[in-house]
């Protein structure tokens, strides 16, 4: 017994590293005991003989199981018998190595930390044999290697396991691409991986990954989208790698060139990732503890729980990474009941107080407070989950009264953020973070906001900052001191060891891209220019969200706030007095200085008058730099937030008001100054556009309001607008198209009324333009429809002219239904003939085109048909059920133009054939382009097939009874090929079969001389009955014939009439 015991031991040391205090556990003995009875089953038998008898015993579900574990233990833990086992395995298998699949997989997601390096390393090898021979199920292994392959580990062994999986996705990329979910996590884990592996002695890995990184991404992008927003926070981190900066710009700039479908940054990040991909940046076993830490301990007693999970993953200068996924994966992954929300267990915003907190590296403390606030700037209340915002808030709810650093680092982050995340589209972060405090309040997740943006802890900047950052949840004060920012504006941080902080900080600054100067800057900013010291963070770690020790903090925090005799003056303000103003050219400096103060229209334009005519040698780039970033502060500053434009379209009071800001002073000035302006100025203007979005639209509101208020018609100076294109470098009408577009988003209303003098200011661009055109269908109701109806009507608005129209309402075939109906409507209203569009007959769809095709056919009702027409319709593609349009069409016309409809398609069909003589008398208008481009001769017997078969109990039939009609079928007939008869013969059977008879209309014909009537007329009584007869048998065949057989009589009889009629006359 003993040595059984020993023997076992030494089985389980092959396959974990144990110690003295480990119990086996059920996994452990599971792999022991099918390793021994592996051995028992096997010992002293021939390989022949081996194969055998476990073939006999695989037949059994429990002894099958066992051999297939013993096998893979065999393989893990003796490498010169592996190649040797896998092959027996092979053998004896039957569920296509489904059982090692699934242990596998079990064993490396609860037992990889306990494996020996030997095991390791032969694990590797055995998935290379897996993905080589394509076993089923195999990536779920593969998915959770990568779960262990941990970020923030620079150690032998992690990097040994991130490396050996690297070689199986590079050699085996084809299997990989085959599995989707599998490219995505790879390229996740990947890009997380890469932000920890910048030492120099990792350079070849990080390359490597680089390389396998960014080809996975551009040539899988469809699956890569997915990913979403985390994704974006990812690739920030790794954005100075030349490889992903060029990434970046081709996301930002060509995003087409990615993926057809993919329309930008700002389509990332709208999409959730999934929680799946935030899961797998955690160990296994991290994952339990943090899980177990938030859902078993106490609030109160997690101190020695936290001091452990430091020492096991905080204790090296790479794990400081680590924050972010920790902090993203207990916002979007744990969720707790309402039962542990009421209970004493400690609360999430508990433990991610405590993860920021005790980060002592810049880089790291930004990224893991961007993560915290990450979904607040994307925050859409039908669509996201308040638990995922419910930490941030509560955490700086609770950490004001015995943390006041803690709050009022995270608050600045956040007003900083929400401005700077991401420029272009400011308006829509602004109005994330906003629904997230509305819901917040709305939920009673904290009764109000004002002890948390209005505390006495907070000093005045950051006060200040709130007020402006959130007016909508800030009451208005008197005589706020906002002139904080100014100062803080105008000064040059010229301190060196400031500067190199924030070169350290910086991620990546692309020109134009709209993230300003990425996150690490900004947190850079925050951190050195609020109250915190990260000095006195390290200090405090152990005392902060702990129930002891809790006046620490404040003690400390008393002392940092008394560096200057008024206690309530910002630190920042205290440095700003050691930093030297700029100087700048004396023709500029009074100016600037004046605007500075006083942010108004007045000094606006003034300091313009002065720059204008500077040149480029005026200044040194820092100057400019300086002049520029700030001027375009205070313009973006001081614009309203909310109500941007006049409240009324006639008061010049109010309209008066809503262009009184300093950024409406420049269009001001361009409007009344016409000179050349220099390289200096030009660059304002393009920095402008770029940090302001606003801009191009707000000309446009500009200049309306501007004529308005000059009693002035028809004076838009355009060339304003190019001029601010020009400083854009982009085409005029790729602006206006922009602008329209986030106008139209900011405010309808304005959008509508601005529209009459877009069309008419930029006709060459806007008339027939289809991306205005959607613009405008898609905000209007009946009533807007109604309005520009009276403006086109009254000549104030012209949004269509015949040239080039064809190709709009081609691209309008995209639009909603709505948008159609009112596109017609417009078209409609212009009294567009029927002849500029007809060409488009041929191409309309029925399943696809059904508002164009309701339209055509109530202007067809309206006109003559012509041979173009009847050319165009009849061009159509027959279906097997026929088309319905054309029918409809000649049932409507045979009510009215019965004669000459008949005569049109007769010419149409006869002219199918070259050697028939037709009369000539009735011979096609000059001009027909009939045969030209004409349909083919089955083509129109189809169409006419089809509509035989709409005549029921005789109604439109007379279509056929015209003397060229039936000479047109009778000259089809004989032209035709058998199959061709078959297939229209009741067609066929209605022309008479003599072609010697005059078949004329009733009454007789009005144009040209009858025929001479000879004696063998007196025989055509006869013979038409014969023809009624063989036409009777014909008709016979129909699967309607009771109906069919009545119309055809009623045709036939109308024939004998009209020759009877005749033969009387003689």
């Amino acid at each position: 017994m003993e040595q059984q015991q020993q023997k076992s031991v030494a089985h389980i040391s092959k396959l974990f590293v144990c110690t003295a205090v480990d119990c086996k556990d059920e996994v452990e003995e599971k792999f022991e005991r099918s390793y021994i009875h592996l051995q028992q089953q096997v010992a002293g038998l021939s390989d022949k003989d081996m194969h055998d008898m476990l073939s006999q015993l695989a037949c059994k579900d429990k002894q099958h199981e066992e051999i297939s574990i013993g096998f893979l233990y065999i393989i893990l833990t003796d490498p010169a018998m592996a190649q040797k086992t896998y092959r027996d395995i092979t053998l004896v298998s039957r569920d296509g190595m489904n059982v090692i699949v699934a242990n596998l997989t079990v064993l490396v997601a609860e037992k990889y930390a306990k494996l020996t390096d030997v095991a390791r390393r032969q694990l590797i090898w055995v998935l290379r044999e897996f993905v080589k021979h394509q076993v089923l199920s195999v990536e779920n292994v593969i998915w959770n290697c990568l779960r262990q392959a941990g970020g923030g580990d620079a150690s032998h062994r992690n990097l040994f396991l991130v490396e050996s999986l690297l070689d199986i996705f590079i050699e085996y990329r084809t299997w990989l691409e085959g599995n989707p979910f599998l490219v995505q996590s790879a390229v996740y884990s990947y890009v997380r991986l890469i932000e920890d592996h910048a030492n120099p002695a990792l350079l070849p890995l990080r390359q490597k990954e680089v390389k396998f990184t960014i080809s996975l991404i551009r040539d899988r992008f469809h699956d890569i989208i997915p990913l979403g927003r985390d994704f974006v926070r990812l690739l920030q981190n790794v954005a100075r790698i030349p490889e992903f900066e060029q990434l970046w710009r081709d996301i930002l700039y060509h995003p087409k060139t990615l993926h057809p479908t993919f329309n930008g940054i700002w389509h990332l990040l709208q999409i959730r990732t999934s929680r799946r991909f935030l899961q797998c940046r955690l160990l296994p076993e991290m994952e339990r503890k943090i899980s177990f830490l938030a859902s078993s301990v106490k609030f109160g007693n997690q101190k020695r729980y936290q001091d452990w999970f430091q020492d096991k993953y905080f204790a090296t200068p790479e794990s400081h990474s680590l924050r972010s996924d920790l902090i993203r994966f207990i916002i979007n992954v744990i969720h707790p009941t309402n039962d542990m929300l009421c209970s004493d267990i400690i609360p999430r915003w508990a433990i991610i107080g405590w993860l920021i907190s005790s980060c002592t590296n810049p880089i790291a403390s930004a990224n893991a407070k961007l993560s915290l606030f990450y979904d607040w700037l994307f925050f859409d209340p039908s669509k996201d989950n308040i638990m995922n915002i419910e930490p941030g808030i509560l955490v700086m709810y609770h950490s004001i009264r015995n943390h006041p650093f803690v709050s009022s680092t995270l608050l600045d982050f956040l007003c900083r953020i929400t401005k700077n995340f991401y420029l272009n589209h400011e308006d829509k972060i602004r109005m994330g973070v906003y629904n997230s405090l509305r819901l917040i309040l709305e939920k009673q997740v904290i009764p109000n906001l004002h002890p948390l943006f209005e505390s006495p802890k907070l000093d005045r900047e950051l006060r200040n900052l709130i007020r402006d950052s959130f007016r909508d949840f800030v009451p208005s004060t008197a005589n706020i001191n906002t002139s904080f920012s100014l100062t803080h504006t105008i000064q040059a941080p010229t301190l060196k060891k400031d500067a190199d902080q924030r070169n350290v900080h910086e991620n990546v600054d692309m020109p134009g891209a709209g993230f300003s100067n990425n996150i690490g800057t900004l947190i850079s900013l925050v951190d050195q220019e609020n109250k915190v010291v990260h000095i006195q963070a390290e200090q405090e770690n152990e005392s902060l969200f702990n129930e002891d020790n809790i006046e620490t903090p404040r003690k400390n925090n008393k002392t940092e706030e008394n560096t200057d005799d008024d206690d309530d003056l910002p630190l920042s303000k205290v440095r700003l007095k050691e930093k030297p103003k700029i100087e700048l050219a004396d023709a500029i400096a009074e100016s600037f200085e004046s605007f500075i103060v006083k942010r108004n229209s007045l000094t606006w334009e003034i300091f313009l008058k002065d720059f204008r005519p500077l040149p480029a040698s005026a200044f040194e780039e820092f100057q400019l730099n300086y002049v520029i970033s700030n001027t375009v502060l205070i313009l973006r500053e001081t614009l309203p937030q909310q109500n941007l434009f006049s409240e009324s379209k006639t008061d010049e009071k109010f309209l008066a008001k809503s262009i009184s800001y300093p950024l409406y002073g420049l269009f001001r000035f361009l409007y009344e100054n016409d000179d050349k302006s220099k390289k200096p100025f030009q660059t304002l203007l393009s920095v402008i556009c770029e940090r302001i979005p606003e801009t191009g639209y707000l000309l446009l509101y500009f200049m309306k309001i501007y004529c308005k208020l000059h009693k002035q018609s028809y004076q838009f100076k355009t060339t304003i607008y190019r001029q601010i294109c020009d400083a854009t470098d982009e085409k005029i009408g790729n602006c206006l198209i922009r602008d329209l577009d986030l106008l139209e988003k900011e405010n309808t209303t304005i959008y509508l009324w601005l529209l009459p003098d877009i069309y008419r200011e930029f006709k060459s661009i806007a008339i027939n333009n289809t991306d205005i055109l959607r613009i405008t269908l898609r905000c209007i109701d009946a009533k807007n429809v109604r309005d520009i109806i009276y403006s086109i009507a009254q000549g104030k608005l012209t949004i269509f002219k015949q040239d080039g129209l064809i190709d709009c309402i081609r691209e309008s075939f995209e639009f909603e239904t709505y948008e159609q109906f009112c596109l017609w409507q417009l078209i409609q209203a212009h009294d567009v003939p029927l002849k500029c569009i007809q060409d488009l007959l041929p191409e309309l769809e029925a399943a696809n085109h059904p508002e164009a095709l309701s339209h055509f056919l109530l202007l067809l009702k309206n006109v003559e048909p012509t041979n173009e027409i009847i050319r165009l319709m009849l061009s159509r593609e027959a279906k097997s059920r026929g088309d319905p349009f054309v029918t409809s069409a000649l049932r409507f016309w045979c009510q009215h133009y019965e004669e000459k409809l008949s005569e049109i398609i007769a010419s149409l069909l006869t002219s199918k054939y070259p050697h028939s003589s037709p009369n000539k008398r009735k011979r096609p208008p000059k001009g027909s382009s009939i045969a030209n481009n004409s349909p083919p001769a089955d083509q129109v017997l189809n169409h006419l097939e089809h509509y035989r078969r709409s005549c029921r109990h005789g109604t439109g039939t007379g279509l056929y009874v015209h003397d060229m009609m039936q000479r047109a079928l009778q000259s089809a007939y004989s032209h035709s090929n058998e199959c061709t008869k078959k297939q229209f013969s009741d067609l066929f059977s209605l022309a008479a079969e003599d072609e010697t008879t005059a078949v004329g209309r009733r009454g007789g014909s009005g144009r040209g001389r009858k025929q001479a009537i000879n004696k063998k007329d007196s025989n055509n009584h006869s013979t038409n009955k014969k023809n009624n007869e063989i036409v009777k048998a014909i008709y016979s065949t129909d699967e309607n014939s009771s109906e069919e057989d009545w119309s055809k009589s009623k045709i036939l009889q109308a024939a004998k009439k009209r020759k009877k009629t005749v033969n009387d006359s003689d």
